[in-house]
């Protein structure tokens, strides 16, 4: 009888331990997340140029404020949702204290290189090739860009920036065409190869063109073209 009442005690006890961890386990997330240095007291914003701080800070409190779920792609999209893929990379980061902890975040946003038109909207270009909206407010004195094919314009950017945007001469306008790049120059007009051919060597030519008297040169070719008016 007796080792039948010590068994039943411990059957009790441990159902009562299983229970018990249960319990725990079902409220300990609540109950951690409510705990001084689980909470965010404070927000850190580097980097961002263009996006005001309360904008970021509006978008965090959308997510919530549960660390545990935070992570930096979550950050990213939901910032380029609200901001037209505006932003390249979210840095995230946590400084834990006794009394909360710090979110210390760095935005990189995208640098605006040039200018396109879409409809009635101004997208802007990275060297990249990525558009992305502008905000209110900023300046858009830039290149402006007319292709008759967005994808075709998005694939072939990074080339055209690195060998044409890059070299800092005084671009007015782009036409990327079928079956020609159009510069438009303060003093002339240049006309290169399609923005898919585009070769290596184009920016030592344009640099060779810049100073000569000709108003427009064909650089489409092994040789120079030069059209005098």
């Amino acid at each position: 009888m007796k080792r039948r009442g010590n068994r039943l005690f411990s059957y009790l006890l441990f159902a009562s331990w299983i229970g018990f961890m249960a319990l725990a386990g079902f409220f300990a997330p609540s109950f951690i997340a409510q705990l001084p240095p689980f909470k965010i007291k404070e927000v850190v914003v580097k980097g961002n140029r263009s996006i005001d701080f309360e904008s970021i800070k509006s978008v965090l409190e959308e997510l919530g404020s549960d660390l545990r779920r935070l992570n930096e792609e979550e950050i990213l999209i939901s910032l380029n949702t609200q901001f037209k893929n505006r932003v390249k990379k979210v840095y995230m980061s946590r400084s834990l204290g006794f009394d909360g902890t710090t979110l210390n975040l760095r935005i990189v946003e995208r640098k605006p290189v040039a200018k396109l038109k879409v409809g009635r909207s101004t997208m802007l270009i990275d060297p990249e090739g990525e558009l992305f909206l502008p905000v209110k407010g900023e300046d858009l004195n830039l290149v402006e860009v007319r292709t008759y094919d967005i994808e075709v314009l998005k694939n072939n950017f990074a080339k055209l920036y690195k060998n044409v945007l890059s070299l800092g001469l005084p671009i007015k306008a782009i036409k990327v065409k079928r079956d020609r790049v159009v510069l438009v120059l303060d003093s002339k007009e240049v006309i290169l190869p399609p923005l898919e051919l585009l070769p290596r060597n184009i920016s030592g030519r344009l640099k060779m063109v810049y100073n000569l008297s000709e108003e427009k040169v064909d650089l489409r070719y092994d040789r120079f073209i030069l059209v005098r008016n």
